[in-house]
């Protein structure tokens, strides 16, 4: 199996540099960061930490504020999470060494992804692209969910392109069980249940009814399987219905950058303003309730200010696409200090362009033109590659991939906050296209030289 994938020595030889690469980082981080593991921590990771802690000792997944039955986040980081600290003892540090594992993994999955439609040197350039990601390798160092779904979304793709080559339903299952697996993680995923069974129906619809049909099942059974029966955990152990009770939430925050400007307001006055509109005793409430209500003062709100959202919108998504990895490397690097509230929301919220605050030094602006000159080139090259791919007739993977991508930063951008460590998701993504165009890049420079 080894042998098979790493048949190409490139490829091999390129694996092998990176996991040494970031393992000597992992223990120069271990040894020598003077933050210890606070900087792991994210106000989030809580969400996901405690639960995990509870899965173990209680065999419950809890809310680590009302101790009632998780709902507002899914399982799949919790799970992962409880696994690992089961084996060696609830160690952050232990958490970080496997999603290190996870995206040095990434490498030859990308590779052999881009091989399924493209050339060897077009998957060796993705391989190379995927190498030198620094969003991948900043937030392999947090306990965030962000690394273990961007692995799961690219074993969906590998088999999903594998499934548009050859018409096989054994990849098509396997693609269908990998996003299953992601949508537990995070999801924002789940809309790809209706992308994917569209994109399934346009390919086999001219095989006959009866075969467009047996696609659809064997794509879209399991994930209303997996995702129905947690669902029917929420609806037994805490009497919720929905799958997961953070959708409301985060459609009533979305609106506090523009609540906050409506009063002169930065992003985070305009947190504390939707937080002091909650009534008394709002975090005491059912999930239903809290959907309820938070819904009902969403919607309202939506109405209002879908002009201010809309003209920001071009900001937000070039912030996602270019920005976010330079103050987590700087924190790896440089022990910088950890993330603060504010600096969580400067990263949510489409505050300031530049994180000033750690620019202080000719090296903090070496390491932020290194990583603005990483994410800014993988995203050109991926925009030529989707242009050369369309020109040379792969229409299908081109749709395919600029789908997948499309969404995943438009989500990010509009529900989720304007930073680099959303662009996770697709970032694999854009290494794929990226090969096709810095292949292609490479073929005209031969061709040059050579005349």
């Amino acid at each position: 199996m080894m042998r098979k994938i790493f048949q190409d020595k490139f490829l091999l030889y390129l694996t092998l540099a990176v996991l040494l690469l970031r393992v000597g980082l992992f223990f120069y981080v271990v040894a020598f960061n003077p933050l210890g593991s606070d900087f792991l921590h994210f106000p989030d990771s809580l969400y996901y930490t405690a639960p995990a802690q509870t899965l173990l000792t209680s065999g419950q997944l809890t809310d680590p504020y009302s101790l009632a039955p998780l709902t507002f986040r899914t399982p799949g980081y919790p799970v992962f999470l409880a696994l690992i600290y089961a084996v060696s003892g609830q160690s952050a540090w232990a958490v970080v060494f496997v999603q290190i594992l996870l995206i040095t993994a990434l490498v030859p999955l990308v590779y052999h992804s881009a091989a399924v439609f493209l050339s060897k040197t077009a998957a060796r350039a993705a391989g190379v692209l995927c190498a030198f990601s620094t969003v991948l390798a900043a937030y392999a160092f947090a306990l965030l969910s962000d690394v273990l779904f961007a692995f799961l979304l690219t074993v969906f793709l590998f088999f999903a392109l594998c499934y548009i080559k050859s018409g096989k339903w054994p990849r098509l299952l396997a693609a269908s069980l990998f996003l299953t697996a992601a949508i537990f993680v995070r999801p924002v995923a789940y809309n790809w249940l209706y992308l994917g069974a569209v994109l399934v129906g346009l390919k086999t619809y001219r095989q006959g009814c009866r075969k467009c049909v047996c696609a659809l099942l064997v794509f879209c059974l399991p994930i209303l399987a997996c995702t129905g029966a947690w669902q029917w955990r929420n609806y037994r152990q805490a009497g919720y219905a929905g799958f997961h009770s953070s959708a409301a939430y985060n459609l009533y925050f979305w609106n506090l950058d523009a609540v906050g400007h409506a009063r002169g307001l930065n992003a985070q006055g305009g947190d504390q303003l939707l937080h002091q509109a909650l009534p008394a005793g709002f975090w005491q409430f059912s999930p239903t309730q809290k959907d309820a209500w938070l819904l009902a003062h969403a919607k309202p709100m939506l109405r209002k200010f879908w002009p201010y959202k809309l003209a920001h919108a071009p900001y937000w998504l070039a912030k996602t696409l270019l920005g976010g990895s330079y103050t987590q490397i700087s924190r790896i690097i440089r022990g910088t200090p950890p993330l603060s509230q504010a600096e969580f929301d400067y990263q949510l919220n489409k505050t300031t362009a530049l994180p000033t605050q750690h620019l202080r030094t000719g090296a903090d602006y070496m390491l932020l033109g290194l990583c603005g000159a990483q994410t800014l080139a993988t995203a050109l090259l991926a925009g030529l590659g989707a242009v050369i791919l369309w020109i040379n007739k792969r229409r299908a993977e081109t749709v395919f991939l600029g789908l997948f991508a499309g969404y995943f930063w438009a989500v990010s951008s509009v529900f989720f906050g304007a930073g680099g460590r959303y662009r996770l998701p697709f970032e694999t993504t854009l290494c794929l296209l990226g090969g096709a165009g810095l292949a292609w890049l490479c073929s005209e420079l031969r061709s040059r030289l050579n005349r």
